[in-house]
């Protein structure tokens, strides 16, 4: 009978405490100016925006006055991904993100690019 009880009450535990799970978006929604130094000059800098609608991630980018969204945003504790494309190119970003800061790489057909930005609200 004690062996009974015992292993509901785990099973009970793991249940309540899986229900609160931490949420690691919270910390990457905002907006972000970015800066990836290396790039052609018309995509060194811009804004990216990470916000969540419907429970979901989403964003986009704005780069020289245009629009882009992000595609398949995934956040595993600090680290962010999704990608993007830039004049038909497919471009795959990998961030980690700190605070108020994030640095990371994107990654495109002739290689990859060092991305680093800082949160504006």
């Amino acid at each position: 009978m004690k062996k009974i009880i015992l292993t509901s009450a785990m099973i009970l535990s793991v249940v309540l405490l899986s229900s609160f799970a931490v949420d690691d978006s919270k910390n990457v929604i905002g907006t972000w100016k970015y800066s990836v130094p290396d790039a052609p000059y018309e995509y060194q800098e811009g804004q990216l925006i990470i916000e969540k609608k419907d429970g979901k991630l989403s964003g986009y980018t704005m780069m020289d006055g245009y629009q882009t969204d992000i595609e398949d945003v995934v956040v595993k504790k600090s680290n962010v991904t999704f990608y993007l494309y830039v004049e038909s190119e497919k471009v795959s970003f990998d961030l980690d993100f700190e605070k108020n800061s994030f640095s990371g790489t994107a990654s495109y057909s002739e290689g990859e690019l060092d991305i680093s930005g800082k949160k504006k609200s």
